[in-house]
This record gives C-alpha cells, structure tokens and sequence, in this order.
C-alpha cells in the first residue's frame, strides 16, 4: 500500500500498480540525491561528457525524487530514460502518466504562468487524486511513447534525408513522423511525447496537454521529466 524510493530524499507514491516519482526528477551524482546536480541551470545543459544525450554512458547519474530543488532539465529523453534505469526505474508510459495525473487542478494552482520555473512541491496545491506533484505546468515531461507515422513514400529513413548525426548513427527509421524540433544534430527522428505543459503555458497547460513536437534528441530548458516503477 505504500512505495519506498531508494532513499529518504527519494519519495515515490503509489498510483494503481505503480509507483510513481512524487516529484519531476533532478539528476544527480549519488543515488540518494547528494553529491552534484545536473541540469538545473535553466538554458544550459550541464552534464558531463561521459553522460551524453544519446544515452551511451559511461558515467553514472541517477533521477531523484527530491522536494525543495529545481528539477532537471535540457535533458533528451535517452538521458532521461538512463537516468531512470541507472535509479532502477523507468519513464512512465503515456497512459500511466495520464493516470498518474487525474485531479491534478489546473492554472491558478500550479505554475504556469510565473515565467520561470520553480522548485519541486512549491507549489504546494498542485497535486493528483493519487498526491503527484507538479503533473501542471513547471516543466513538460517526458514519457516513454513515440509518434510514428505512416511512411507512405519509403523515403522516410535517416540517410536518405541525412544524417541523424555520429552520436546516434544512420540506423533504419522507416515510417517515422519527423518531429518539428529535431535539435542538434537529428535531422529524422521521431517524434517522443510530453506532457503537462511548463512554467509559461498558462491556460494551455493540464491534465490533457501533450506535445509531440519534440524529437527525443531534443534537450530544452522547459523540459524535464519523471520517473516510475
């Protein structure tokens, strides 16, 4: 009936059968959440070489539950979802973070409309039926899901548009749906889903919220994300 996270600042909570990141992640160099934090300058990404955005590391960081820090962002969702994994965790899927964020109110109770984004539970009225925090607004979220779409042409395929770059090679990637904001160095990626909205979204910013304009090599300092098991 109840979730434990990998230490006392780490706080899960229980949603169905899962357990769920009570707070949007921060990144950090200890899995208790001590050490370093990354990624919590907003417009900089502050990780260290050997945690690139592809997901390939060779250093380990850990996603972290924690109240009172500024969650990470200008994380791609390959580092995200290591982060994650490194935590023994996972990225939620889409349906499970709709789940998660049932009764979360919106607007007026969460941040949306500060202009900056803002510690984890600040916002102390901003929760789920299931007590997530921050499921509205502060930062959009990553989940596990990507868009595909219907590949009509067969031309829909990194190396026949270029390159998607040496950090994440010129695999096969047929009837992928290229997402609007690709970032460095992807040209044809698919597009990967966030939800909730961020700290500048106002009325557009709630349960229902989703943006699929983001390739998951996409890093930017009004994204973030959280993590389940």
């Amino acid at each position: 009936t109840s979730c434990q996270g990998n230490s006392a600042s780490d706080v899960m909570v229980k949603v169905g059968p899962l357990c769920v990141d009570k707070y949007e992640a921060s990144i950090w160099s200890s899995q208790d959440g001590t050490g370093t934090a990354y990624g919590v300058l907003a417009g900089q990404t502050a990780y260290p070489g050997g945690f690139p955005a592809n997901g390939n590391w060779t250093t380990q960081l850990y996603a972290v539950s924690r109240a009172g820090v500024l969650p990470s962002t200008s994380v791609t969702w390959f580092q995200a979802q290591q982060a994650c994994a490194l935590s023994g965790k996972r990225l939620l899927t889409n349906a499970e973070w709709q789940m998660a964020a049932a009764g979360t109110p919106d607007n007026a109770n969460c941040n949306v409309s500060s202009g900056a984004v803002a510690n984890t539970g600040a916002n102390a009225s901003c929760y789920s039926y299931h007590q997530v925090n921050d499921m509205v607004g502060n930062v959009w979220e990553w989940v596990a899901d990507w868009m595909q779409g219907n590949g009509t042409d067969g031309n829909n395929w990194a190396p026949s548009t270029g390159d998607a770059g040496t950090g994440y090679g010129s695999d096969l990637m047929y009837g992928t749906n290229p997402a609007q904001w690709q970032g460095a160095n992807s040209t044809n990626l698919p597009a990967a889903l966030g939800r909730g909205g961020y700290w500048d979204n106002g009325a557009d910013a709630g349960v229902f919220a989703l943006d699929a304009d983001f390739a998951p090599s996409n890093s930017v300092s009004t994204l973030g994300f959280r993590c389940a098991r």
